[in-house]
């Protein structure tokens, strides 16, 4: 039934009033952020793990869309979230209305996958929203005070003025039906580039309804994000994005290898002065990567903090790409989604650094188009067709992720094979990688590792990693020391919230003890409690303690479940 507009002013000069009552309260939502000694506005609000991804966009009709879950379902590829890119999925471009049926909703809740929806503040005229803002003066104006129309891939209609609180507040019931759509499936939004007709105030804009999606997002989704545009017409300033952003990515770039390397600079500049800059893998161009390239690109991808496919051309299942690429990204993918816990650690640091010097990628270097990821990563990008690469390894010794049994020398210069699927990875002796594994794929564990916290040790001497308890939200230190055969493994400050399985690399001969003592493992120690022996590492997992030793991988698999700790790690 049709409301009379004088009923539907009324409810709206309602909205209004509540929300300038709000205001006077101190919740002055649609007052945008300013130059201050505070905290930049990302660090007031803990960063989610699910942001990390891997996340899949795609637009489309609903057959597109389920395509692409059902896709990712069959081939064991885990998302964390669903990028819902262009309008495609508004009923209306600009109405935020959910277009598809229940189906896509009831998929992505069974596993847990969040949505980004891609917005711009544009109401199509085409839109029954638009003659009700219109007559509201809800809409940009231009110098004679003509409403403003632009036609584009974003719609053709006006902007939504946000130097109108009444205007906000109508945007913003537009946005209340989505989350009510959506439910609690609703992860946050993805921006884009604003006003084609290239006003002179077009970056204050841009910033204003940045500010107001974010405001939004943080009043209305608990653990909610907003990606953000760099590079873009009419985006935020890199001050704005410093003081506001926690993620962004820096705009559609070719698929070609070019386009890659450009993405590399572009990510490995902009992470100087936000934690979660990243490129799209997979590249958004209407020439399709090759099938080398769509490889080299999952490398990257999977050695971001965010990993994101969301191509304008092809998927890696398509029928035009042999079966390594579907391959590739299924073990790609799944290695990035196994390292969250590493990832997410990284990126509660540079959260909670007010001084804003703790960046994820370190050691940077964009003319080698190598940088470490964390401490305890470096990789080299393969940025060109090429078989071999020259490689130069920061200091320290580094692991053959695909070959443990070769460590490198830092400092040196070394040439590497490289493989599609196989691109160059190394581990820093004496690492300690915390990741949750839940099946075969990359190697790091079996379905049974589901449940605990997996922790990769790679010994030297002493070493440490500040690992961040997403479930407590509170740090805790994972604390190994070797001294000959024997060895300590502890954790300190703080109880994980999982089961641990300790998987130590590098361990030749099989152990003639593993013991636990308050939550610290021994191996050939004085002290501790014996655990059992299982027979594989399987069996370890499936039970609520034990350990294997495999000797054709020189690596030792402990469990435990009972994590009462002690203050101090004994000696080994």
């Amino acid at each position: 039934m049709n409301c009379p507009y004088e009923l539907v002013s009324i409810m709206r000069n309602l909205i209004v009033l509540s929300i300038l009552l709000t205001a006077l309260l101190g919740g002055l939502w649609w007052s945008f952020p300013q130059v201050t000694d505070a905290a930049p506005e990302w660090q007031t609000f803990a960063p989610p793990t699910w942001i990390l991804g891997p996340i899949q966009g795609a637009d489309g009709d609903e057959l597109e869309i389920l395509n692409n879950l059902n896709t990712l379902d069959q081939w064991k590829i885990p998302i964390t979230a669903f990028h819902f890119d262009s309008p495609d999925w508004q009923k209306c471009p600009g109405n935020a209305k959910f277009r598809y049926s229940d189906n896509v909703l009831n998929k992505m809740r069974s596993h847990h996958i969040r949505g980004l929806f891609w917005i711009v503040p544009l109401i199509d005229t085409s839109c029954s929203q638009y003659s009700f803002a219109l007559a509201n003066n809800d809409f940009v104006k231009d110098a004679q005070g003509n409403v403003i129309v632009t036609n584009n891939f974003v719609g053709n209609g006006s902007w939504i003025d946000f130097n109108n609180p009444a205007a906000v507040a109508y945007w913003h019931t537009l946005l209340d039906g989505l989350r009510s759509r959506t439910g609690n499936l609703l992860g946050g939004f993805y921006t884009d580039s604003v006003r084609p007709d290239n006003p002179p105030d077009g970056v204050d804009y841009a910033e204003k309804y940045a500010a107001d999606l974010l405001a939004y997002t943080r009043a209305n989704i608990p653990d909610g994000d907003v990606i953000f545009k760099r590079y873009g017409k009419f985006s935020p300033s890199d001050t704005w994005l410093n003081a506001n952003a926690h993620t962004a990515y820096v705009n559609d770039l070719p698929t070609s290898f070019g386009g890659m390397q450009e993405g590399i600079r572009r990510v490995l500049d902009t992470t100087a002065f936000m934690p979660l800059a990243y490129n799209e893998f997979s590249g958004f161009g209407k020439n399709s990567p090759d099938a080398e390239t769509y490889i080299r690109r999952m490398h990257w991808g999977a050695f971001q903090p965010l990993m994101e496919n969301v191509p304008k051309g092809a998927q890696p299942w398509d029928a035009r790409y042999p079966s390594s690429v579907m391959q590739a990204y299924r073990y790609y993918a799944n290695l990035h989604w196994e390292l969250q816990p590493y990832l997410h650690s990284y990126d509660q640091a540079a959260f909670e650094d007010t001084t804003h010097t703790t960046n994820i990628f370190r050691n940077a270097d964009k003319t080698q188009y190598s940088a470490q990821l964390g401490n305890e990563f470096f990789v080299k990008f393969v940025t060109w067709s090429t078989k071999w690469v020259d490689i130069t390894l920061p200091a320290g010794e580094w692991i053959n992720y695909w070959n443990e049994a070769q460590v490198f020398t830092g400092g040196t210069t070394i040439s590497y094979k490289t493989p599609m699927g196989k691109e160059p990875i190394f581990i820093r002796r004496g690492a300690i990688i915390p990741m949750q594994v839940r099946n075969t794929i990359t190697g790091h564990g079996t379905a049974n590792s589901a449940g605990a916290l997996t922790v990769n040790v790679y010994p030297l001497g002493h070493s440490t990693f500040n690992y961040h308890d997403a479930v407590h939200n509170w740090w805790l230190t994972f604390d190994v020391t070797t001294a000959d055969n024997r060895m300590a493994l502890c954790t300190l400050n703080h109880a994980p919230s999982q089961p641990l399985i300790w998987r130590i690399a590098g361990v030749t001969t099989k152990p003639n003890s593993v013991t636990v003592q308050s939550g610290a493992v021994g191996i050939n120690t004085a002290w501790g409690n014996k655990l059992p022996p299982r027979g594989g590492e399987a069996a370890v997992g499936a039970k609520a303690n034990g350990w294997f030793y495999d000797a054709a991988a020189k690596r030792l698999i402990v469990k435990i479940s009972n994590l009462n700790l002690g203050t101090n790690c004994p000696a080994p």
